[in-house]
Protein backbone atom coordinates (compact mmCIF):
# COMPACT_ATOMS: atom_id res chain seq x y z
CA UNK A 1 0.00 0.00 0.00
CA UNK A 2 1.22 3.31 -1.01
CA UNK A 3 0.02 7.03 0.14
CA UNK A 4 1.19 10.18 -1.29
CA UNK A 5 0.78 13.79 -0.02
CA UNK A 6 1.51 16.92 -1.68
CA UNK A 7 2.62 20.03 -0.17
CA UNK A 8 3.40 23.20 -1.05
CA UNK A 9 5.71 24.55 1.94
CA UNK A 10 8.85 22.01 2.36
CA UNK A 11 8.34 23.01 5.76
CA UNK A 12 5.66 20.91 6.17
CA UNK A 13 7.46 18.17 4.13
CA UNK A 14 10.27 18.23 6.91
CA UNK A 15 7.59 17.82 9.44
CA UNK A 16 6.08 15.24 8.10
CA UNK A 17 9.74 13.22 7.65
CA UNK A 18 10.04 13.53 11.15
CA UNK A 19 6.85 12.67 12.54
CA UNK A 20 7.32 9.48 10.31
CA UNK A 21 10.96 8.74 11.56
CA UNK A 22 9.58 9.15 15.05
CA UNK A 23 6.67 6.69 14.11
CA UNK A 24 8.60 3.97 13.03
CA UNK A 25 9.05 4.28 9.79
CA UNK A 26 12.92 4.55 7.73
CA UNK A 27 13.94 6.62 5.03
CA UNK A 28 14.04 3.68 2.73
CA UNK A 29 10.17 3.71 3.03
CA UNK A 30 9.89 7.04 1.61
CA UNK A 31 10.25 9.02 -1.60
CA UNK A 32 9.95 12.84 -2.04
CA UNK A 33 10.14 14.70 -5.08
CA UNK A 34 9.31 18.17 -6.61
CA UNK A 35 5.79 18.41 -8.88
CA UNK A 36 7.87 20.27 -11.36
CA UNK A 37 8.00 19.05 -14.97
CA UNK A 38 11.60 18.64 -16.05
CA UNK A 39 10.91 18.27 -19.41
CA UNK A 40 10.13 21.84 -19.21
CA UNK A 41 12.79 23.10 -16.74
CA UNK A 42 14.82 26.20 -17.42
CA UNK A 43 18.03 24.42 -16.90
CA UNK A 44 20.08 22.67 -19.37
CA UNK A 45 21.77 19.25 -18.07
CA UNK A 46 20.15 16.82 -16.41
CA UNK A 47 23.30 17.59 -13.69
CA UNK A 48 22.07 21.11 -13.02
CA UNK A 49 18.50 19.72 -12.80
CA UNK A 50 19.20 17.10 -10.28
CA UNK A 51 20.46 19.54 -8.37
CA UNK A 52 17.42 22.24 -8.81
CA UNK A 53 14.73 19.65 -8.75
CA UNK A 54 14.03 16.43 -6.50
CA UNK A 55 12.98 13.72 -8.64
CA UNK A 56 13.29 10.07 -9.49
CA UNK A 57 14.75 7.91 -11.80
CA UNK A 58 12.06 5.51 -13.19
CA UNK A 59 12.58 2.19 -15.60
CA UNK A 60 10.84 4.40 -18.25
CA UNK A 61 13.49 7.08 -18.09
CA UNK A 62 16.60 7.20 -20.07
CA UNK A 63 19.85 8.44 -18.91
CA UNK A 64 19.36 11.98 -19.42
CA UNK A 65 15.61 12.40 -19.61
CA UNK A 66 14.71 13.24 -15.96
CA UNK A 67 11.10 13.35 -14.61
CA UNK A 68 9.07 13.33 -11.51
CA UNK A 69 7.94 11.13 -9.41
CA UNK A 70 4.90 12.58 -8.94
CA UNK A 71 3.93 12.36 -13.48
CA UNK A 72 2.87 8.89 -11.99
CA UNK A 73 -0.28 10.45 -10.36
CA UNK A 74 -2.47 11.59 -12.71
CA UNK A 75 -4.76 13.12 -9.85
CA UNK A 76 -1.01 15.27 -9.16
CA UNK A 77 -1.14 16.74 -13.00
CA UNK A 78 -0.58 20.27 -13.12
CA UNK A 79 -0.36 20.97 -9.51
CA UNK A 80 2.50 22.47 -8.03
CA UNK A 81 4.34 21.43 -4.56
CA UNK A 82 6.15 18.33 -3.63
CA UNK A 83 5.01 15.32 -2.47
CA UNK A 84 6.13 12.46 0.52
CA UNK A 85 4.96 8.94 -1.03
CA UNK A 86 5.12 6.02 1.84
CA UNK A 87 4.95 2.56 1.30
CA UNK A 88 3.45 1.12 4.26
CA UNK A 89 1.48 -2.38 5.64
CA UNK A 90 -2.40 -1.67 5.27
CA UNK A 91 -2.17 -1.29 9.23
CA UNK A 92 -0.87 1.78 9.24
CA UNK A 93 -2.61 3.62 6.80
CA UNK A 94 -5.10 5.65 9.55
CA UNK A 95 -2.03 6.30 11.68
CA UNK A 96 0.11 7.61 8.33
CA UNK A 97 -2.76 9.68 6.69
CA UNK A 98 -3.41 11.38 10.41
CA UNK A 99 0.38 12.17 10.24
CA UNK A 100 0.21 13.79 6.82
CA UNK A 101 -2.66 15.59 7.72
CA UNK A 102 -1.16 17.07 10.90
CA UNK A 103 1.59 18.30 8.41
CA UNK A 104 -0.54 20.34 6.80
CA UNK A 105 -1.00 18.12 3.62
CA UNK A 106 -3.14 20.15 0.67
CA UNK A 107 -4.30 16.80 -0.36
CA UNK A 108 -3.77 12.92 0.20
CA UNK A 109 -3.75 10.00 -2.38
CA UNK A 110 -4.23 6.17 -1.53
CA UNK A 111 -2.52 4.10 -4.21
Amino acid sequence: MRLVARFKDKKQVNFLVDSLERGGFNRDDLIISDLQSTETHPLGSADEVAEEVAFVKRESDSLWNTASYGEDFPALAGKNGTIVAVELPKHDVTRVQQMMEDAGADEIIKD
